[in-house]
């Protein structure tokens, strides 16, 4: 019993150092080769995040739009319009998030440093080894400041800050629309099928398939109407957590910091610009923020 509690400890402490050698190797390869490791990252999630759009986009309207409408109606016009619609402000948003730069380094030369009197509200970076506004912080995958950061996004490639926060959030919306739109389509196309079931793992166990002959295509359009479940889902949630920081004036770095709420018409104004909701019709609404980032108003000086 001493034996096995003895090889026990020392399987234990082995286990622990190992882990602990492989954390720092990661970390220490992650440090020098950080720009090749989040470069290819970034590529494949953009590589699937464009693929997934272009299949679900080519699937919905040439094969299941003309399956449950008419291809001379006008509902069938009206679904190509909305995919195209969608489509286009999903790719729009997601580019002109990614070319802004959000960053403290993108401010004019003479924003980067404090004004006077406003100094002690600034803190120091150790790692950019300056002077940076509140609620900026260091983003070690960018290995810059950030505006009022909220987190980093790997299908964006940067993080998600102050100025480019609004086509963040245009993005998910579209993409919610766009998936709720083909959830419709798959909906329609599953029930007048009935297919909903095939996929059923207690109906595949106790009834023989091969008595179907459209089995395999009924299995198919019914994965692919689960698949389109989550791909809405997980934007829409998304989505809505991000309005309730919006709403609350926080960020996903602090969720709980609640002291720049100073009332949501203003928190959306700081958010969406002066044009506020305008900007999820189209990405290139021009909207000006009325702060550059560097100045936050507090709940109690409002």
């Amino acid at each position: 019993m001493l034996r096995f509690r003895v090889l026990l400890r020392t399987a234990c402490g082995w286990s622990q150092r190992m882990c602990f050698r492989t954390e720092e190797g990661f970390h220490r390869y992650f440090q020098l080769h950080r720009i090749k490791v989040m470069g290819l990252f970034h590529s494949f999630c953009a590589i699937f995040l464009l693929c997934l759009i272009g299949f679900m986009f080519v699937y919905e309207l040439c094969y299941v739009l003309p399956q449950i409408t008419d291809p001379h109606g006008i509902w069938h016009k009206l679904g190509w319009f909305m995919g195209i619609y969608t489509v286009l402000n999903v790719l729009g948003n997601w580019c002109l998030g990614f070319m802004t730069n959000t960053s403290v380094d993108g401010l004019l030369l003479e924003r980067q440093y404090p004004v006077a009197g406003e100094a002690h509200l600034w803190h120091y970076c150790s790692t950019c080894q300056k002077l940076v506004p509140p609620r900026s912080w260091h983003c070690r995958l960018c290995n810059i400041c950030i505006l009022k950061r909220d987190h980093h996004c790997t299908f964006f490639a940067s993080c998600i800050g102050h100025t480019n926060q609004r086509y963040f959030l245009a993005f998910l919306f579209h993409l919610s629309f766009g998936s709720g739109q083909a959830l419709v389509y798959n909906g329609i196309l599953n029930w007048t099928n009935k297919a909903f079931l095939v996929t059923d793992p207690l109906l595949l166990i106790s009834q023989d398939t091969t008595q179907d002959a459209d089995f395999n295509w009924k299995y198919t359009i019914a994965n692919l109407f689960k698949l389109n479940l989550f791909l809405f889902v997980a934007p829409l949630f998304m989505f809505v957590f991000q309005m309730v920081m919006v709403y609350r004036n926080s960020t996903c770095y602090k969720m709980l910091d609640r002291s720049y709420d100073v009332g949501w018409r203003r928190n959306f104004d700081m958010v969406l610009g002066k044009r506020r909701f305008w900007i999820f019709f189209l990405p290139t609404i021009a909207s000006p923020l009325p702060t550059d980032g560097t100045q936050w108003l507090q709940k109690q000086t409002v």
